[in-house]
């Protein structure tokens, strides 16, 4: 009986772990590279320079990038847009 509870201990463990391994990782899927960067500065800047931040950013950007993790960058110019020109009624 003794083993049967250290094993639903131990499962239940590696489950909460797993959970919330799964919850901090939804947590960081599908961000933009600049929405990346600012999260790490807010929550590492009190911490280490602004430097090291960088560093720990091109890391985690680049790795993220290479599994397909990150989200579309917001599109913020309208004047990358293509333009047609507009045609002219000419009278025959």
């Amino acid at each position: 009986m003794k083993k049967l509870f250290k094993f639903a201990v131990v499962a239940a463990l590696v489950t909460g772990i797993a959970k919330a391994v799964s919850a901090q990782k939804a947590k960081w899927m599908g961000l933009s590279e600049s929405q990346i960067r600012d999260k790490l500065h807010t929550k590492l800047d009190d911490k280490m320079p602004s430097e090291k931040v960088d560093e720990i950013g091109d890391k985690i950007v680049g790795e993220m990038g290479k599994r397909g993790l990150l989200g579309e960058q917001p599109l913020t110019e309208v004047d990358d847009a293509p333009t047609v020109p507009e045609e002219t009624p000419t009278d025959a």
